[in-house]
């Protein structure tokens, strides 16, 4: 693993210090955010995570409400209820048929394997916990990460926004893969602020590090950016 020089993270932290006081990270556009802070449930959060993929956070609370309301978002009710049921339930969120069996499935392993309580796997240390979550249906890292940060645990998550502006940022080498971003990211941020970095960065890549037409000339940290520096 390549060690980053002091001046990378001393560019890091600045770039963190402005989006901090530029993005004010409100729960309601996070849907693993949200839901954990209704309810402590891990399975809730997991739940609603999986809903989330490939789709808008908005779409994965809508389709996670109506899921509560028609079925029950325990693993007892989604273990037992007809897939149809899931599917119809979950239909705005996208790829409504593979993520109800997804979910039917996962309820089914985490009655049988933790009957029910997957605090137990948070309760492992970090990298033990990452590879059993990853053993479950529809849980790759990112999705594992998510889970694990939202419990306080060292880890960042690394979605399409965090990917896209940890690259233009010159954070990491713009052909990296999942495993070396969240590796140089981790190396560059304090601990205390894994659980910021990926809302603030999925918060710029929305307002303004787009995929496409970035705003590179109201970013507000053009300054420090090997993309805008480029354009």
């Amino acid at each position: 693993m390549a060690i980053l020089s002091a001046a990378e993270k001393r560019r890091a932290i600045k770039i963190l210090k402005i989006l901090q006081s530029k993005l004010p990270i409100r729960a309601s556009d996070f849907a693993s955010i949200l839901v954990s802070k209704e309810s402590r449930d891990p399975f809730r959060v997991l739940v609603v995570t999986i809903l989330s993929q490939s789709c808008t956070d908005i779409a994965a609370i809508k389709a996670y409400r109506t899921l509560e309301k028609r079925v029950g978002i325990t693993a007892g009710n989604l273990a037992h209820a007809e897939v149809r049921k899931i599917s119809d339930s979950i239909r705005v969120a996208g790829l409504h048929r593979q993520k109800s069996r997804a979910l039917r499935h996962l309820a089914r392993l985490v009655l049988q394997e933790y009957a029910g309580d997957m605090s137990k796997i948070l309760q492992k240390p970090l990298n033990e916990a990452r590879i059993d979550l990853q053993k479950l249906p529809k849980v790759g890292p990112k999705t594992a990460d998510v889970l694990l940060s939202v419990w306080g645990k060292a880890t960042i998550s690394v979605d399409t926004h965090v990917e896209r502006v940890s690259k233009r940022l010159g954070l990491t080498p713009s052909k990296a893969k999942y495993a070396k971003i969240r590796s140089d990211l981790m190396q560059l941020f304090d601990v205390g602020d894994y659980g910021k970095i990926p809302l603030l960065f999925m918060a710029h890549g929305r307002r303004y590090c787009k995929a496409i037409r970035p705003l590179c000339s109201t970013c507000p940290v053009k300054r420090l950016c090997l993309y805008s520096a480029k354009a």
